[in-house]
């Protein structure tokens, strides 16, 4: 059974003065053509906006992964080059490229790029564009590319290696004119998940906000399944995920507005890492304007590891590219140890709840702890029921009794501290 894993710790009194509330919220990347990409944070709303079509690669800066990106909606196209290894550079010839390879983005994960997607699954070394070397822990290209850049312009591509945490690689005009050679630092981008690179400029862009202050990403994107259908232009206007953040969709839901219950998807596996999970398709074009998806909720794990439920209300299309939505914090808190890591979850379900309903404190530890308890609290800070926990590692369920309607805080403590969740009982 999966943890939950949430957070933030808040004090009492501030959990005790703060209502669940409901905002409604827009986000705009503009018209005509939709052309900006808009990073989102659930908490503190949008963080940053730059032009979609500024950049032409992008490479992944996270440890040691060395997927690259390609940009689909600057209308970039890129070919694997079938008639030479790296080899053939000098005398690259482009004669029937039309009918070669394309390559496409994952459009689930930001680690699955054009180039890295397409790696032999035989081989664990392959890296698609390159191969690793265990022993130096060196990536060396091995294989050549094609780029069509949205300007019509044909460039070859080498992707020469990923060594100490530096991509080199070079491209040229396809008679072998104007060669460039250039790097990207992965210590020149800390916290980004991707750093970006413009052929078309030849420079690199530092677009991202730093990967631990946003959630969600307004745009558009290649979608592998409007490809797979015949769609002679599968870009798509939507709305995808952070690294680390995950969400479900719940269709078919009867009343949207009152739907919290989030903790019985995320205990039975169903909250996903993939980035599309939101997508597209809560939207539909009906000739004269969208219409969105009725009794559709998605409950989102954000960054900082809190529950937001968020409900798709609206979308504007090419007269303002506006997304309109709802969003409400669910809550949840953890107990971090000196070195940061979370050790301890909490969470109370369902929340709200009606007098007489049973209750759950549902609560995780990742070691046994020697002593583990739990207080609650009305508003007023009197304590109303205490209780000793279960102490051993793993997951673990507490029901609480029957509560009278009211405003409570529940508190579970352990070794490494104190961990919070507002209660309201209606």
């Amino acid at each position: 059974m999966k943890k939950q894993l949430l957070t933030a710790f808040l004090a009492i009194a501030a959990l005790g003065a703060k209502a669940q509330t409901v905002i409604n919220d827009s986000v705009f990347i503009g018209a005509p053509g939709y052309p900006n990409q808009v990073w989102y944070s659930l908490k503190n709303d949008s963080v940053k906006t730059e032009p979609k079509n500024n950049w032409d690669l992008a490479f992944d800066m996270r440890g040691i992964m060395a997927s690259i990106l390609l940009n689909h909606t600057a209308k970039d196209s890129l070919y694997g080059y079938p008639k030479s290894d790296i080899s053939g550079w000098a005398s690259f010839d482009t004669t029937g490229w039309k009918t070669w390879m394309p390559r496409f983005n994952s459009d689930t994960s930001w680690q699955l790029g054009a180039m890295g997607r397409y790696s032999d699954p035989n081989n664990q070394f392959d890296l698609d564009w390159g191969v690793y070397d265990f022993s130096t822990h060196t990536v060396t290209g091995d294989s050549l590319y094609l780029i069509k850049l949205g300007n019509g312009s044909l460039k070859k591509l080498w992707i020469q290696s990923l060594a100490a945490g530096i991509f080199t690689f070079k491209y040229a005009d396809v008679d072998g004119s104007n060669e460039v050679t250039h790097t990207i630092k992965k210590t020149d981008y800390p916290n980004r998940n991707l750093a970006y690179f413009s052929i078309q400029n030849g420079t690199a862009i530092n677009r991202e906000p730093d990967n631990t202050t946003w959630d969600l990403s307004f745009g558009q994107y290649f979608a592998l399944d409007q490809q797979a259908m015949g769609n002679p232009n599968p870009v798509v206007t939507g709305i995808l995920q952070n690294t680390g953040v995950m969400a479900v969709k719940v269709a078919n839901v009867p009343n949207k507005t009152t739907y919290t219950d989030w903790y019985s998807h995320w205990i039975a596996g169903n909250f996903h890492s993939e980035i599309n999970t939101i997508g597209y398709d809560w939207k539909s074009f009906g000739g004269t304007g969208y219409t969105i998806k009725d009794s559709v909720v998605y409950f989102v794990r954000a960054i900082d590891e809190r529950i937001w439920k968020v409900i798709m209300t609206g979308f504007g299309g090419s007269a303002d590219g506006k997304f309109a939505f709802s969003k409400e914090e669910l809550g949840g808190t953890g107990i971090k140890n000196a070195a940061g890591k979370t050790t301890t979850t909490v969470a109370v379900y369902p929340n709200p709840t009606n007098s007489g309903n049973d209750v759950k404190v549902v609560y995780s530890l990742d070691a046994n702890n020697n002593n583990t308890s739990l207080h609650v609290y009305d508003i007023s800070g009197r304590v109303v029921y205490t209780a000793n926990l279960d102490k051993a590692a793993g997951l673990h369920y507490y029901q609480l009794p029957v509560m009278n309607a009211g405003t409570y805080i529940i508190s579970v403590e352990t070794d490494n501290g104190r961990a919070t969740q507002k209660l309201i009982v209606q």
